[in-house]
């Protein structure tokens, strides 16, 4: 057994401050929280993104329970959620500089595996094909965990490959192409040519009998949370498709984004899942770090979250996952941050390992046992509370789940 660390989504705020007024992102004290209702906690609030308290005691936390791990996957989106006119080119690239350099430090002589985020960019959300300003500065800043080849690859479409070990290798996507708020690539049909790259990759390593984790910080399929499809229309299906002729070789796939906790079933063809075939491949969805809650759209907030992976040291499968949390509301009360599991993923899932035929048996738990979804629907937001999950929350919790496929999502809204 093998473990390895998954980071995502700390959207640290170097300019949280004690006492901030939340109306204003924890960044200012104002009258209004210095004299009425009360300021923000100096360890964090859930309107705002992550203190530096919680993000350093997140990182001893980690390291506290594992010092080694084999290797980091790291899946992006550093800087705070500000407004465009509140943040450059610079701001940006010191909040990937500052992260890059606390996993380092914390993690010394750790192979690190990054992908690029939708907020890791100016403006936000806009990525473009390169090479562009972005990928040629993160592409120099992780030079000493990359290899040459990935360094060239990374600087055209922030996108890489490394053999991790002899039969071992990792693909970093960048997703933030197919984002459904980045119009950089809208006219393209495959920028930088990542997804012919991604075929000629997987094509090699199919010969060369390697097994492949996929990661990246935007995951294909619908939103639970935000109800939306996370891809433009014409991305998502064919970006799916990449993988197809693959899953024999695909362990798994890993991302963030969503700020959820949550995965999703794949099938090689979208049609499979009407015959009751069971799914080929299995996408995990991490939670952030950040508790931060968009007050513009109707989603909960959730609590700080970590994951630590296990895996077979020989096949490299997938076989169990810890999820840590911290009580925010708790935290804030008692003025100590207070990490512990939250639960162990084949225990609550009931599964032997977390395989996609597992997973399968995972979900169909879920749809047919009221008490499991409610408790998955909880989880989602890492044990933030929530007012329950009625009949519409039900059908986009499993249908999100089942079906990544654009229109198997709507048919299932429909069937449900």
């Amino acid at each position: 057994m093998k473990i390895n660390r998954h980071i995502t989504d700390t959207h640290y705020d170097f300019m949280y401050v004690e006492g901030g007024d939340e109306d204003k992102q924890c960044r200012e004290v104002t009258f209004k929280s210095k004299n009425e209702k009360g300021g923000a906690s100096s360890i964090g609030n859930y309107k705002c993104d992550t203190s530096f308290e919680l993000l350093q005691s997140s990182f001893e936390y980690m390291v506290k329970q594992e010092e080694k791990p084999d290797f980091i996957i790291w899946t992006g989106d550093d800087p705070p959620h500000l407004g465009n006119s509140q943040l450059n080119e610079t701001l940006v690239l010191q909040s990937i500089t500052n992260m890059t350099n606390l996993i380092r430090n914390y993690f010394p002589d750790i192979p690190i595996f990054p992908s690029i985020g939708n907020h890791d960019s100016y403006p936000q959300h806009q990525i473009g094909v390169g090479p562009n300003w972005l990928f040629e500065n993160v592409a120099q800043l992780w030079s000493p965990f990359l290899s040459n080849d990935s360094i060239e690859t990374f600087k055209l479409g922030g996108y890489y490959t490394e053999l991790v070990s002899e039969g071992f290798r990792i693909i970093s996507l960048n997703t933030v192409f197919y984002y459904n708020e980045n119009r950089q690539c809208l006219n393209l049909t495959d920028p930088a040519g990542q997804l012919l790259w991604l075929n000629e990759t997987l094509a090699n390593a199919s010969l060369a009998g390697e097994r492949v984790w996929i990661i990246g910080h935007v995951p294909p399929g619908y939103n639970e949370k935000y109800d939306v499809f996370n891809f433009h229309k014409q991305f998502n299906d064919e970006y799916l498709f990449s993988f197809s002729q693959y899953s024999d070789i695909i362990e798994f796939h890993i991302y963030g984004h969503e700020h959820t906790d949550t995965f999703r079933l794949f099938y090689d063809d979208p049609n499979d899942h009407i015959n009751d075939i069971e799914p080929t491949g299995i996408m995990f969805l991490s939670p952030s770090l950040t508790p931060w809650m968009n007050q513009f759209l109707p989603a909960l907030p959730n609590n700080p979250g970590l994951r630590l992976y296990e895996y077979n040291i020989t096949t490299f499968a997938l076989l169990d996952y810890y999820q840590f949390w911290t009580n925010l509301t708790d935290n804030i009360k008692t003025g100590n941050i207070d990490w512990q599991l939250e639960y162990r993923a084949t225990e609550f899932f009931n599964t032997f390992n977390l395989s996609p035929i597992s997973m399968y048996e995972a979900y169909l738990l879920i749809q047919s046992v009221t008490s499991q979804l409610i408790q998955f629907h909880f989880y989602n937001s890492v044990s933030y509370p929530t007012k329950g999950c009625d009949e519409i929350c039900k059908k986009i919790q499993l249908c999100s789940i089942r079906h990544p496929f654009t229109k198997g999502f709507k048919e299932c809204l429909v069937e449900i």
